[in-house]
């Protein structure tokens, strides 16, 4: 058992509100005492409420819930993949937070015997052109609040336009980024490709909840196709 799941083990028989021996407790964990000794104390070390000494036994106080971050190596390559793909193509923001998040992860891997994200061999690298602009973390934040935003355009045979958009979601592909929207000048679902976005302008409106404009009824209604309905534009 790897220590990170036999701690989580550990707490979880710690938390029946009664005293447990370390005995019974390495008996059960299939260890030796002295690491349920260790085990305890470094689960101390991290703040976790364990009372008792040893001889006596240990209890933990209060609710104490935590997820579990046991990852199979596959997982591990697809969150390294991931995570190296995010530095390439997103704006310096979500890059630079992709960054953060693997150290994070790096962080609470500590002594296990699979190699965290950032040891993976399974990386990515990607053109420059599909690297999101600047303003794409301006759309994330719209996103996130319901703000309409302004957008000029310039569509593939050069004509330019001026739309305000309820923006919906963010989609990379082959050839860069698409954001989904409902345009309020079309009254449709509308997707546009950032890299032909001539400027982005949030709004102080937002936009309520209508699940008839909501990301969920456009990939209903386009299926797979919105990916490449979206880079023909």
């Amino acid at each position: 058992m790897r220590r990170a799941d036999r701690l989580l083990d550990l707490i979880a028989r710690l938390k029946g509100g009664k005293l447990v021996v370390a005995e019974q407790l390495a008996e059960q964990l299939e260890v030796s005492v002295r690491t349920v000794y260790r085990d305890i104390a470094a689960l101390q070390a991290q703040g976790l409420p364990i009372d008792g000494q040893a001889g006596l036994g240990y209890m933990l106080r209060g609710n104490v819930n935590l997820p579990a971050l046991t990852l199979s190596h596959d997982q591990l390559d697809a969150v390294s993949l991931g995570l190296s793909l995010v530095e390439w193509i997103g704006e310096d923001d979500l890059a630079q937070a992709a960054v953060s998040a693997r150290a994070k992860i790096d962080a609470t891997w500590g002594d296990q015997p699979t190699p965290a994200p950032s040891q993976r061999h399974l990386l990515a690298r990607e053109l420059p052109h599909r690297k999101a602009p600047p303003f794409t973390s301006s759309i994330r934040r719209a996103i996130r609040e319901r703000r309409i935003i302004k957008l000029d355009y310039a569509a593939q045979d050069g004509s330019q336009s001026t739309r305000d958009v309820r923006p919906l979601g963010l989609r990379a592909f082959h050839a860069g980024w698409l954001l989904i929207t409902w345009c309020n000048h079309r009254g449709a679902f509308r997707v546009f490709r950032l890299d032909r976005i001539l400027a982005c302008e949030l709004s102080k409106q937002t936009f309520p909840y209508q699940a008839e404009r909501e990301l969920a009824a456009y990939f209903s209604e386009r299926g797979n196709d919105s990916y490449r309905q979206g880079a023909r534009r």
